[in-house]
């Protein structure tokens, strides 16, 4: 039998740090209202930017599907599990992003992990932004690949490592168009421009961008989406579903498919789940909805501008992820704890999540959030 000696000596460490994470079962109430052990909280933590997971045209476009055709897709997608419902998804993905192609996998993680190791090995230089998601970096460990980190936003200094390293003939550059942790935008203009100076492959991951920005909800990419050479986005943040996508060339969806392990290996999404991506992508580009992005935008123009007049240090960003920088490990908790006892479910994030000394608040604004939530928060911050 192993010794589980080092697993609970772990443990006992990281609960001292204060660092122990669990998966606290919360119980939903109704649009932005949870509860924990009876305690009602206001949600100010969830990605559902426009509360798409509640929109009954998609409930019941899931439920149909479901009772249709079963939970499961009952293969992966290169023996017998591509129903005609994935079909239609990746060639509306296509259509409504402008590619040529797109492709869908189970999860942006999974997304991430196959794309980057099926396009880099060890003759590959990557530039990767130093606050990628953590996917895109076990991706490039996983791929093999020889890579560099460019300061935060920085084009001075990608340009400055792509100058060094020209002369390496695969070089990609990886960069969120909306970082998760900070809610600011990348400067995509900037990036497409030094990919095509020094001929390098830009792959972008839109997950946090895509249904928030943009005409038709398509993101920040806008008008450079022919630029990018794999635009990456999941159904899990404003489309309030599950799975994701990337919009390719047609090559380079010929070759991921006998290439990408995760894609090859892994049953594909359920009916259900593709049916409530179908209809959400629908909507999204919907006045409806464009209406409810305005709206959205709007209030966080208005907490972000509140929270500053209180003093409070945020991350520079438009979007419905506000990043309340504390500094300490403990004075972050001890905040978030605050708010949970006032009714508020805000996380407080913290190393090795973020770099050790921006411990911060992450709220996230939904189009459910009304302006009373919004003021009551405020009264309490």
């Amino acid at each position: 039998m192993y010794d589980e000696q080092k697993y609970e000596d772990f443990i006992q460490e990281v609960k001292q740090k204060d660092l122990f994470r669990q998966a606290k079962v919360y119980e939903y109430s109704q649009g932005v209202e949870y509860s924990f052990e009876n305690k009602t909280l206001i949600n100010f933590s969830s990605n559902s930017y426009l509360g798409m997971h509640l929109d009954k045209r998609v409930v019941e476009a899931s439920s149909h599907a479901t009772q249709s055709l079963g939970v499961s897709s009952i293969a992966s997608r290169l023996v017998c599990g591509t129903m005609p419902l994935h079909d239609d998804l990746e060639k509306a993905v296509a259509q409504w992003k402008g590619a040529d192609e797109s492709i869908v996998f189970n999860s942006g993680f999974q997304a991430n992990v196959g794309l980057i190791q099926a396009l880099a090995d060890k003759n590959t230089m990557i530039f990767a932004d130093k606050l990628v998601h953590a996917s895109i970096i076990d991706g490039i460990r996983l791929s093999g690949a020889k890579f560099q980190r460019f300061h935060h936003n920085d084009i001075s200094s990608l340009g400055k490592l792509l100058e060094r390293y020209q002369d390496v003939e695969h070089k990609i550059i990886i960069s969120e168009t909306v970082f998760s942790m900070d809610g600011d935008e990348a400067p995509i203009a900037d990036l497409v421009s030094l990919s095509k100076k020094y001929e390098a492959f830009l792959y972008l991951d839109d997950a946090h961008g895509a249904g928030v920005y943009g005409e038709d909800g398509c993101g920040p990419t806008g008008r450079w989406a022919k630029d990018v050479d794999l635009l990456l986005g999941t159904f899990s943040k404003a489309f309030g579903s599950f799975g994701a996508y990337a919009c390719i060339s047609k090559a380079l969806k010929d070759y991921f498919l006998n290439t990408c392990r995760s894609y090859i290996f892994s049953t594909a999404l359920p009916p259900g789940v593709i049916a409530a991506n179908l209809k959400s992508l629908e909507l999204m580009a919907s006045e409806e909805y464009e209406a409810k992005r305005r709206s959205l935008l709007e209030k966080c123009k208005y907490l972000r501008e509140s929270l500053k007049q209180k003093s409070y240090q945020l991350i520079e960003g438009e979007g419905p992820i506000i990043a309340v920088l504390i500094g300490s490990e403990e004075g972050a908790l001890n905040k978030s704890k605050e708010l949970f006892e006032k009714g508020f479910l805000i996380p407080a994030i913290r190393p090795p999540t973020v770099p050790k000394g921006s411990s911060r608040l992450r709220l996230t604004l939904s189009s459910l959030h009304t302006y009373r939530q919004i003021e009551d928060l405020l009264a309490h911050f």
